[in-house]
């Protein structure tokens, strides 16, 4: 009898710690059709949380990363989305970029990442996808929670391709100077079509895992306020949500299926 190797799948995780038991577990039950290595990158403060999620992930790679102040950055912002965290944008992607040059410092270039949230539970018990298709210069995104741009909270790619997101701040830095439109799903969008880094979708089912008393904590205390899109933003968010539509026409037309409205699960 033939024993095939797996293929080697590097899970990678940046920030804070969320939810560990849960999490785990959830990739633990799903994705068996590859060895799945963990890749830890949290921030500096996230010590204490350490070792009980080491109880969950205790053969995992475990590099800190120092966590920046990007207070007068986000003052700049002339049209911040108030639908979403524009501090979490700048705090996710410092967490994401600091990862990616350890990681390039620590795989080959051929290896294959997936980038992830420990506030993610799983529901797709495969990916879908054959690693050994990944292709250079590509990020494979799943083709749900787009928002206004593309999804960036799931995202499979090559170790070589993650260089290209070495001036991503600089992106950020020249669309607050330009005025644009300062949106998580949108700007991850306009700086994958400027660098020309080709996107393919595909189907993986899962969901973000909220704390309920912490939502509500939030509609107590903070008040939603509009966000201003201007016109050439407009357009474009809403060209992409159109294109989107028609791309899953059956889901959207035919059974009247939304699946931004599903992102949601909630921990009692």
């Amino acid at each position: 009898m033939v024993i095939t190797k797996k293929k080697k799948l590097f899970i990678v995780f940046s920030g804070e710690l969320r939810f560990f038991e849960q999490n785990f577990l959830s990739i633990e039950n799903n994705l068996n059709e590859f060895e799945k290595i963990y890749l830890f990158y949290p921030w500096t403060k996230e010590k204490s949380k350490i070792e009980l999620f080491k109880k969950y992930h205790n053969n995992s790679n475990i590099e800190y990363i120092l966590e920046q102040n990007w207070k007068e950055t986000i003052g700049r912002i002339k049209y911040p989305d108030y639908a979403a965290s524009i501090p979490s944008l700048f705090y996710m992607w410092d967490a994401l970029t600091q990862s990616f040059l350890k990681i390039k410092n620590k795989l080959s270039d051929d290896d294959i990442i997936m980038r992830f949230r420990t506030d993610i539970i799983i529901h797709s018990t495969k990916l879908n996808l054959n690693l050994n298709d990944i292709k250079d210069n590509t990020l494979y995104i799943p083709d749900c929670y787009h928002w206004n741009g593309y999804n960036d909270q799931v995202f499979l790619s090559k170790v070589k391709t993650l260089s290209r997101f070495n001036d991503f701040f600089e992106f950020i830095n020249f669309s607050i100077d330009n005025n644009d439109f300062i949106c998580p799903e949108y700007n991850f969008y306009k700086f994958l079509s400027k660098k020309k880094i080709n996107t393919i979708f595909f189907e993986f089912n899962y969901q973000i895992l909220k704390n309920q008393k912490i939502i509500n904590n939030k509609k107590l205390f903070v008040k939603e306020k509009k966000s201003y899109i201007p016109l050439k933003d407009k357009i474009n968010i809403k060209f992409l949500k159109i294109l989107y539509k028609f791309k899953n026409f059956k889901n959207f037309y035919i059974k009247k299926k939304n699946r931004n409205r599903t992102q949601n699960i909630f921990d009692e």
